[in-house]
């Protein structure tokens, strides 16, 4: 195949978004959206399909750097879902984002950021590589100001210090290896001081990319107030794609992190603090797209955990979560889309009762809160299964005597995770209406939000199924296996685990289920009142069970915990402007304390001068007697000395 196909993802979004600056109709606009997006996830395929691909034109040719792009299976699996993401995300973006008044710059910064994650993914070049990388910041920034400018500097400031960190890593890394090209053959050693500096520079690209703790703060600020398929493209699936894409890269590509050393030790704190503090957070929420962003943050956590192993199964375990979390966390953040698109809120206590109304956001949505919650035999549950699984056996190695906290951690996360949809589903679609929602019942106008809208959710849908039900033959076979280096077998690592027979299994028990529950059905007594907390139940009572983990919140041990979080006490932003508030007042100070030194010594010249242009009145007279007073102070100083 023609190397030049490796251009075609890049230029040809370029060029949609270009025309959709240009042109002012709504229609072409979504148009040109979806045919550039289409061609390019076509051409991706075409990539995906093909053999290793290279495609080098000189370029800063007076410093020795070519534009080269590569193509290998991790990149082009990479760029295949970057690919489809931004199909769906410009298909659901026809009706959702009608009316939006940003809608000139939306489509544009659509294709425009999808070419930039081409570009990322295929580079084969440090230079090109931080090219796209920066593009994506500038992106970013104007994504987020679809929300408000603030917000948009915010996330700036966060993801530019990581940039910064990441370019000085590339720096040291160049020093260490002598090379730009991101495929060294043999990955170097962290045996230097220099060697932890650019790992450690590098990581922080990457995880704040991916919005690990402390670089998250943004994500649950965005969920306010940016629209909902930026939240779905973004921090849901793009974001993690190339974040987790890029430290994977830096662990087995760029360097070789060994198990249970310091390195690996950090990755494995921050992965499992990035999973507890941020669902805690997600627990407690009352609105679904923010509590649908803590998500988002909370599985990076098992990603840098299964990477942080430096074992290839774990390796493996995060870069298949990292798939399986694009897929149902763009799914749920489509399905909560679309619940807003209907009833005009995403506070969950102004919901309810949604599932007979909108039965296959209703059950795509449930499809994705049993993936990320890791319930078999979804897609997120084989791909957390292979983290635990890497944990265990990373602690088998000399040096992981903590793996039960590791391993504590991610199971732990998993099952506040299920608690937390339970929430969500439960009070979105399954409990009493809520006044608003009988409204647009009442109205007429409380109905599927049509098919634009409903193809990405039954696609995502079906891809957290087949992925956990054909993991094996699929997901693994085809992404995963092929992009990790040295991965044994996977029945020599998956122990009795098979997806099949679970899925049969369960099938059965629903089965089961369905029976019992329509016996149940059958009149076989007397119909009683129903009473909660001593009242007889009635229609205008209505228990949402939103606030049921509140509880958590006001315990003891947590409230101070969940007030500090709220000051925003973990917010990475806040502590920066601080430093930079703190740095300035400094600056600033010694600003002063300099200029008033330097405006004493020029009065003190001045007065000086004064004095002397005082003295010097041209008269012979008054220059004779200066002259004898001061021969008799010499005089004086003289005979005090031979006195002396």
């Amino acid at each position: 195949m023609n190397s030049s196909i490796l251009l075609y993802p890049i230029i040809l979004p370029i060029i949609g978004g270009v025309l959709c600056f240009l042109i002012p109709a709504r229609k072409a606009k979504e148009s040109i959206s979806i045919a550039i997006s289409l061609i390019v996830f076509i051409f991706a395929i075409f990539i995906f399909s093909s053999k290793d691909i290279f495609l080098s034109y000189p370029w800063l040719t007076f410093l020795g750097i070519d534009f080269a792009l590569q193509s290998y299976r991790f990149s082009s699996f990479i760029l295949l879902f970057a690919c489809l993401f931004s199909f769906l995300i410009s298909l659901y973006s026809v009706k959702f984002m009608a009316e939006n008044v940003r809608l000139k710059e939306y489509y544009p910064y659509l294709l425009l950021t999808t070419s930039c994650a081409a570009g990322a993914a295929l580079a084969a070049n440090l230079v090109v590589f931080l090219l796209f990388w920066g593009a994506l910041g500038i992106l970013l920034y104007a994504f987020l100001s679809l929300g408000s400018y603030k917000l948009s500097t915010k996330g700036l400031f966060i993801v530019g210090a990581a940039d910064f960190a990441l370019i000085l890593g590339v720096l040291f890394f160049y020093r260490l290896s002598g090379s730009l090209y991101m495929s060294q053959g043999n990955p170097l050693s962290i045996n230097s001081g220099l060697a932890v500096a650019s790992f450690v520079l590098l990581m922080m690209g990457a995880i704040a990319k991916a919005g690990a703790i402390p670089f998250h703060s943004w994500i649950p600020d965005a969920a306010d107030k940016v629209p909902t398929p930026v939240m779905a493209f973004l921090p849901a699936s793009l974001d993690k794609l190339l974040g987790i894409y890029l430290l994977a890269r830096i662990c087995f590509d760029f360097f070789k992190l060994m198990p249970n050393t310091s390195l690996s030790f950090l990755l494995l704190l921050i992965g499992s603090l990035t999973i507890i503090v941020a669902v805690m957070m997600a627990l407690v929420q009352h609105d679904l797209k923010k509590l649908l962003s803590y998500h988002a943050i909370s599985q990076v956590g098992y990603m840098v955990l299964g990477i942080g192993t430096g074992i290839p199964l774990g390796i493996a375990g995060g870069v298949f979560h990292m798939l399986n979390n694009a897929i149902y966390k763009a799914c749920l953040f489509l399905g909560g889309g679309s619940v807003e698109h209907k009833v005009k809120t995403s506070d969950i206590d102004r919901l309810g009762g949604l599932a007979k109304f909108m039965p296959v956001t209703f059950i795509t949505v449930l499809i994705a809160a049993f993936s990320i919650s890791g319930v078999p035999p979804f897609n997120g549950f084989f791909s957390k299964w292979m983290v635990y699984q890497a944990v265990v056996e990373a602690g088998k190695l000399e040096g992981g005597g903590m793996w039960i906290i590791w391993l504590l951690a991610a199971m732990f996360g998993s099952a506040l995770t299920l608690a937390s949809f339970m929430k969500l589903i439960h009070g979105t679609f399954l409990s009493t209406e809520s006044d608003e929602v009988k409204e647009k019942i009442s109205g007429k106008t409380l109905k599927e939000a049509g098919a634009p809208m409903l193809f990405p959710l039954i696609v995502l849908a079906g891809l957290c199924v087949v992925f956990g039900v054909f993991a094996y033959q699929v997901p693994l076979k085809l992404f995963i296996l092929p992009s990790v280096p040295e991965i044994p077998s996977p029945h020599l690592w998956l122990g009795w685990w098979e997806p099949g027979l679970a899925t049969i299994l369960i099938i059965l028990g629903i089965i089961v289920g369905l029976v019992i529950y329509s016996l149940g059905k059958i009149k076989l007594g007397r119909v009683s009142e129903s009473y909660v907390g001593g009242e007889v139940t009635s229609d205008e009572m209505r228990v949402s069970g939103v606030d049921f983990y509140d509880t958590i919140r006001d315990f003891v041990g947590l409230r101070r915990l969940y007030k500090a979080a709220e000051r925003g006490a973990l917010d990475i932003y806040s502590a920066m402007l601080s430093f930079a508030r703190g740095a300035s007042y400094f600056l600033f100070a010694l600003d002063r304390f300099v200029d008033f030194v330097w405006r004493g010594l020029s009065w003190g010249v001045l007065i000086v001068g004064k004095g002397f242009s005082l003295a010097h009145t041209g008269i012979l007279h008054t220059y004779l007697a200066w002259y004898l007073i001061g021969l008799i102070i010499l005089l004086v100083i003289f005979l005090a000395g031979v006195g002396g």
